[in-house]
């Protein structure tokens, strides 16, 4: 149950009369440019190559670009930076070679995009956030069958995202190892989906696979938990959820990191209702949820009892659901 916030990337793209797409990026400081070869060089430029090859195998046509991509959503900080600037060139390719598709199919390009090109086993979560977010609403998504609800979030509420400064990389990490053992104890089991799989079947399966897809029964109960938290507005429910989702990848995912641990135990006996680290894990982000105009105090806290005790330096924001990708205007 992802949302989408007002931190983001910004596009400024035209169609190329060259057969080439070249794209200048800030956060990189350089410019790359490829043409329809599409060919991996594990730079960033992959994944704009990722979504012309999604868009190949649907049978469609990309255009070329002369574009710019700047922002102010942190890259490798578990803010889903990669499916923002995915979806950025896939909305403005939908735009600009009016491929005709719904913003549903466009999220899917983003999966296949990390899937098929990429060979990041990822699902399709985030482009759902990107692309389905509303302002004051979370989204709840079936990632199976792909149906998804807007969830109000409160007024009275706001998020501290921190950046413990650590960068993480979900392509060189242990994730692919968890969506393995996930994956073996399904199959042990006969099973589709987590979905099917009850708390007691668990005692069928051992060591890894049992203790990592133990997790995803436990996350997905807590996800139906925090939908109705939210439905009643019960925000002390919700950061409960929030904090026991954490300790439960710190201890059993063993995603975590003493960073992302401090972040949670430090907020939520400064006055957070709860907290949890975001994205794959393994560095990255936390967010805690906190009473409306004490993000920005709790923030300043965290930062500085942080740079006191570990080796790097932190960024934050007070976040709350913003609407997601858009397009704001098209030349004629």
């Amino acid at each position: 149950m992802p949302m989408a916030i007002q931190l983001g990337t910004t596009l400024e793209a035209e169609p190329s009369l060259e057969g080439r797409t070249c794209v200048r990026s800030d956060a990189f400081g350089e410019e790359r440019c490829f043409g329809d070869e599409l060919a991996r060089d594990r730079s960033w430029a992959d994944y704009v190559k990722g979504v012309y090859h999604a868009i190949r195998l649907k049978g469609l046509r990309y255009v070329h670009l002369r574009a710019h991509v700047y922002g102010d959503l942190p890259i490798g900080s578990g803010l889903s930076s990669s499916a923002s600037f995915e979806m950025a060139f896939a909305v403005a390719q939908d735009e600009l070679g009016r491929l005709g598709l719904s913003r549903l199919e466009i999220a899917r390009l983003g999966k296949d995009a990390e899937n098929l090109f990429l060979g990041i086993p990822s699902g399709i979560l985030d482009q759902l956030a990107v692309m389905m977010g509303e302002e004051g609403r979370a989204v709840f998504a079936d990632t199976e069958t792909l149906n998804y609800e807007l969830v109000p979030v409160p007024d009275d509420v706001e998020f501290l995202a921190f950046h413990t400064g650590v960068r993480r990389a979900v392509a060189d990490t242990e994730y692919s190892r968890r969506v393995e053992a996930v994956t073996s104890g399904l199959r042990a089991l006969g099973a589709r989906s987590s979905k099917e799989v009850k708390e007691e079947n668990l005692a069928r399966l051992s060591g890894e696979p049992r203790k990592r897809l133990a997790y995803v029964v436990r996350e997905n109960r807590r996800v139906l938990e925090a939908r109705d938290a939210l439905r009643r507005g019960d925000v002390e429910a919700l950061g409960r959820l929030l904090t026991e989702a954490h300790w439960d990848l710190a201890k059993e995912y063993e995603v975590s990191t003493p960073e992302l641990d401090f972040f949670v135990e430090f907020s939520v006996s400064h006055g957070a209702y709860g907290a949890r680290l975001t994205g794959a894990g393994f560095g990255g982000t936390a967010i805690a949820l906190v009473d409306r105009g004490k993000g920005a105090t709790l923030g300043e806290a965290v930062a500085k009892e942080y740079v006191a005790r570990f080796p790097h330096r932190p960024s934050w924001w007070v976040v709350r659901p913003a609407a997601g990708a858009k397009v704001v205007s098209v030349r004629p």
